[in-house]
């Protein structure tokens, strides 16, 4: 085969060329001590590197948020054990109060230390992170609790279906104030007499509740009834007869409460939605066809406020299965449902959830209802506490018990005290179990983010002694091939005449 000029010009270029790309490549790699500069340097490489940074990226993000509940949780802890300390202290003020040797001196003495320490608790449930209650719900920007006025009440019948003989209690009371129904009545049917005292029962003002009004006044405060509640007189002769009130300081929870879901109608308000279960999150969702409740109904979800829809479901009835629960659609105004219609269901949840790993999400607050307990109105309903181990209503009792002389009520209260305490530490135990999971989520998180990154490590990183010994290679026989190239391109026929 005839090797002409042209062509060993062309295989010496080529040659070179590469050379030089390799000799490039490698500078490249001793600059940047990587040997992955780009997908082309190694493809299986660098997919490797690429999935594990995407990893290590979620990983950071997570140890960030990890950071932030630990924040959250600790300072819940550290303000609940400073909360025990000072509920320590109102217990035994109570078992004081309660052994029946005190005078009307000493107790209210002790009725001033109690309210001290009351609205020490109080700010303790006001708690903020950043500027975030931590104990208000999902409501973490608001304030969780405000101190106002709540009643304790004896000897009344509310009316048929009514929860609380007292709906709610309005205006300021620097102390207690005792109110007694002197006849018999229906509020808000007949004409009431009653009396009030603002000095722990030392003095009295008599006063009249009209036919048809259900507001007591009582110097400057007043105390709304529930409309058909039936009162009593008391008695001189059975000081248990009658219908009391107590008038005493309250906490007033204004934080957010799981009321359950709601469910909002976006086009068909003829039919009543009606969701059960526990819903995380939003659920939307849509009807596929004209059709009526009784079913059978076609319907699709969505859990992205509608960016993407399950399949398309089918209900024999108009309960619809979706995340969380069922969706009950019953007749109201009408029965039918068009295509198209869509119902929301809104959660109302009072955990802030924040994901730590891969598959793990924490609350990182508390609901102030569950800890703290006190007056709660949901839905525009009266004001109503949350039990026998509401902690605020308990303590809220004993400072009306005191500040009225009733020694029977000051015994009973100790006893709420003491199971709101424990109410209290119950939830303090919860917080204290989500600090220690987080502790575990953070160290699988550490090794998770380590093994990512050697991973990347091993595939992107450059062994620089390798790389200097194949560069010195590289440039000598590029020096080589240069010299050799010049050398024989210079040949002519002409050198041999």
């Amino acid at each position: 085969m005839r090797i002409s000029t042209s062509m060993t010009y062309d295989n010496s270029l080529k040659y070179m060329t590469r050379l030089q790309s390799e000799i490039n490549r490698t500078t490249i790699q001793m600059a940047t001590q990587q040997r992955i500069n780009c997908p082309s340097d190694d493809p299986y490489g660098s997919e490797v590197a690429l999935t594990n940074s995407t990893l290590i990226s979620q990983l950071t993000q997570y140890q960030s948020n990890v950071d932030t509940a630990k924040g959250w949780l600790s300072l819940a802890d550290d303000t609940l054990g400073d909360a025990s300390t000072a509920l320590t202290s109102l217990i035994e003020l109570a078992e004081q109060a309660a052994t029946g040797t005190l005078t009307d001196a000493n107790r209210e003495a002790i009725a001033e230390e109690a309210r001290g320490l009351y609205e020490q608790l109080i700010t303790y449930a006001n708690t903020q992170y950043n500027g975030q209650s931590i104990f208000a719900g999902r409501d973490s920007g608001g304030t969780a609790y405000t101190l106002g006025l709540g009643a304790t009440v004896t000897g009344a019948t509310p009316a048929s279906g009514a929860g609380s003989a007292v709906l709610s209690v309005d205006g300021e009371a620097d102390r207690s104030v005792s109110v007694e129904f002197t006849s018999d009545g229906t509020v808000g049917t007949d004409a009431i007499t009653y009396r009030y005292s603002t000095d722990g029962g030392d003095t009295w003002t008599d006063a009249t509740l009209a036919a048809g009004e259900t507001t007591l006044s009582c110097d400057g405060v007043t105390v709304n009834m529930q409309d058909g509640t039936g009162v009593t007189a008391v008695s001189d002769d059975d000081t248990s007869a009658g219908t009391r009130i107590t008038v005493r300081p309250a906490a007033i929870y204004t934080g957010d409460a799981d009321d359950g879901a709601q469910v909002t109608a976006q086009s068909n308000t003829d039919v009543t939605a009606t969701p059960t279960g526990t819903f995380d999150s939003s659920v939307v969702v849509r009807i596929e066809g004209d059709t009526t409740v009784a079913g059978p109904v076609s319907y699709s979800y969505s859990t992205d406020g509608g960016l993407n829809w399950s399949d398309v479901q089918s209900s024999d009835t108009g309960t619809l299965t979706v995340p969380g629960g069922t969706l009950e659609l019953s007749a109201g105004g009408g029965n039918a449902l068009a295509a198209g219609d869509t119902f929301t269901i809104t959660s109302d949840a009072t955990d802030l959830n924040v994901r730590v790993s891969t598959s793990t999400s924490i609350a990182i607050n508390s609901c102030g209802l569950d800890v703290f307990g006190g007056l709660y109105s949901a839905d525009g309903e009266s004001y109503t506490g949350t039990g026998d181990d509401d902690l605020f209503e308990a303590i809220g009792d004993f400072i009306g018990y005191l500040e009225t002389n009733n020694e029977e009520g000051i015994a009973e209260s100790l006893e709420a005290i003491t199971a709101g305490q424990a109410k209290m530490l119950s939830a303090a135990s919860d917080i204290g179990a989500r600090e220690i999971r987080l502790e575990h989520i953070e160290t699988a998180n550490t090794l998770l983010t380590s093994t990512a990154k050697n991973a990347v490590s091993n595939v992107v990183d450059a062994d620089t002694t390798e790389l200097a010994t194949e560069l010195s290679k590289l440039t000598t026989v590029y020096e080589a091939v240069l010299s050799t190239q010049s050398a024989v391109m210079k040949l002519s026929l002409l050198d041999y005449l």
